[in-house]
């Protein structure tokens, strides 16, 4: 065999294929190279009126909405849930100084020091001595939870495994997706402005032999807003699915909440318990981190529920219970 024969055959070269196809732009199918010479395909002529559907005359394909013929495609869920965010701050839901006082008067779970009325259960040196060692004994299952920790560590990752857990085709139901996608966005919201109130640090920054396996955003650690943001998403498609029962806040009985209700909607509280629990096993989410955000989606939940039968929520609401119909009822 030839020495000069190449036999590395640079198993390393780039195979990334770039299947995400929606970074690329172009509306999902990657950009075009069109020539200069492209617009001699172009018959000739100005668009005329009938490209524009009227109010009064729309094609039978597109809805009967004046608005909605503006744009015949459903844009971007991603950007479309601003609208309900909005809804949600402008409707009082994102009051903080009200959800910084459910938090304040709690006794469910310790909570950090801040400016304002000292909290019903403080996080003194005792009490975080025990979020200490719970991270640590949390520490033992990475592991086992390795590959999961990662893959939930991105919102996309941690999306999938509400679609595969309802069989949710992004694509078809449309409206279940997008009621997904407010969900992150108000509970990313919300999270954040507690977060820039309460100013936790990190389990590593305040235990530096705690070593997570993950590097945590760069943002303070009280409350987790993947514990925050899953439990509004498995409490949004609970609300959707038939004979699912509306949220209670403030809670009442055990602390947390057992799951309860149908076969269904124990997994899609489970499933938002497991994504919050696998931030204290990396090593970046103190358990009193989890239980405010737990306790504020419960709080979330509760007002959204509340709205009037004609806010955007409810609307959205109702269009993803009728593409879960299909769930089973069990």
């Amino acid at each position: 065999m030839p020495d000069n024969l190449n036999l590395n055959l640079n198993l390393d070269q780039n195979l990334n294929l770039n299947l995400n196809l929606g970074a690329t732009g172009g509306g999902g199918f990657g950009p075009r190279f069109n020539t200069e010479d492209f617009a001699k395909l172009n018959p000739p002529g100005l668009p005329s009126a009938a490209c524009w559907p009227s109010a009064s005359s729309p094609p039978p394909e597109l809805p009967s909405s004046p608005k909605e013929l503006r744009y015949s495609k459903n844009w971007d869920p991603q950007f479309r849930t601003w609208d309900y965010v909005e809804e949600f701050i402008l409707n009082g839901g994102a009051a903080i100084a009200t959800i910084q006082a459910r938090i304040q008067s709690q006794a469910l779970f310790p909570v950090p020091d801040t400016i304002g009325n000292p909290p019903t259960t403080p996080l003194n040196a005792t009490a975080l001595a025990a979020e200490v060692l719970g991270v640590l004994n949390a520490s033992i299952d990475r592991a086992d939870r390795a590959l999961e920790i990662l893959d939930q560590a991105s919102a996309a990752g941690a999306l999938r495994y509400w679609t595969g857990m309802l069989h949710i085709d992004p694509s078809k139901e449309k409206k279940t997706f997008l009621l997904m996608l407010v969900a992150r966005a108000i509970g990313e919201y919300v999270a954040m402005r507690l977060k820039g109130v309460y100013r936790m640090r990190r389990p590593a920054q305040v235990y530096p032999w705690i070593m997570p396996m993950i590097d945590g955003p760069d943002t303070p650690s009280f409350p987790s807003s993947h514990a925050l943001q899953s439990h509004l998403i498995s409490g949004m498609l609970k609300l959707a699915i038939p004979g699912s029962t509306a949220p209670v806040f403030p809670p009442t009985g055990t602390w947390p909440p057992a799951p309860a209700g149908t076969q269904v909607a124990q997994a899609l509280d489970r499933l938002a318990s497991r994504i919050a629990e696998n931030r204290e096993i990396a090593g970046v989410h103190f358990r009193m981190d989890s239980h405010c955000g737990l306790y504020v989606a419960m709080f979330c939940l509760d007002f959204l529920n509340n709205l009037a039968a004609t806010s955007l929520f409810k609307i959205l609401l109702g269009k993803a219970t009728t593409e879960l119909k299909r769930v089973p009822v069990c």
